[in-house]
């Protein structure tokens, strides 16, 4: 009866090893996904920088346009005014479809960014949740352990008093023979 209660604790202790193991496992391929997700915000920003390039360089060949107009106006004839005023129309053009070209990568930086913010959140959420339930398991196995200990300390208790026992039971017939021998019984 003892030594299975002893094995039963030994497999609760096993039981426990296996799923502080798992836990461990989980926790170490969050970290590879949280790795995995700051390397996509690097490159979003490394985007988001490339666009302000874009959007500085822009503005600049806007200064340039506008200089370039003032300089026609005066030194063009009229009739090639209005072939510069096309032409500029075309440029302005351009500008706003690449201005919004910049508003949407800002936009789908923006969104990206809350994505991979929520998720991070999620994920050291769930992380505090595994750091908890490894804590509880490693206090269970201690506690398990802490039995087991108990246990062996009875069971030593037990074979020592069981030798002692033993013991007396060899001096024991020697000392009682008269009584057996009146009782009916036996020399052991």
């Amino acid at each position: 009866m003892r030594n299975s209660a002893f094995v039963q604790y030994l497999d609760i202790a096993n039981v426990l090893k296996t799923e502080l193991k798992s836990v461990k496992q989980k926790i170490f391929k969050e970290k590879n996904t949280n790795l995995e997700q700051q390397k996509c915000i690097e490159a979003l920003k490394i985007q988001l920088k490339n666009q302000q390039i874009i959007e500085s360089e822009r503005d600049q060949f806007k200064q340039e346009l506008e200089n370039l107009r003032q300089q026609k106006e005066e030194s063009a004839s009229r009739i090639n005014v209005e072939e510069y005023v096309n032409q500029i129309q075309e440029l302005k053009d351009q500008a706003i479809e690449k201005d919004g070209t910049v508003k949407m990568v800002q936009d789908l930086y923006y969104m990206r960014s809350t994505e991979f913010t929520d998720e991070i959140q999620s994920l050291k959420n769930e992380k505090q949740a595994l750091e908890k339930e490894k804590a509880d398991l490693c206090s269970k196995v201690n506690f398990q352990a802490d039995s087991i200990s108990q246990l062996t300390f009875q069971l030593q208790d037990l074979n020592h008093e069981l030798h002692l026992v033993s013991f007396q039971n060899q001096q024991r017939p020697t000392q009682n023979r008269h009584y057996n021998n009146r009782r009916g019984g036996r020399y052991r």
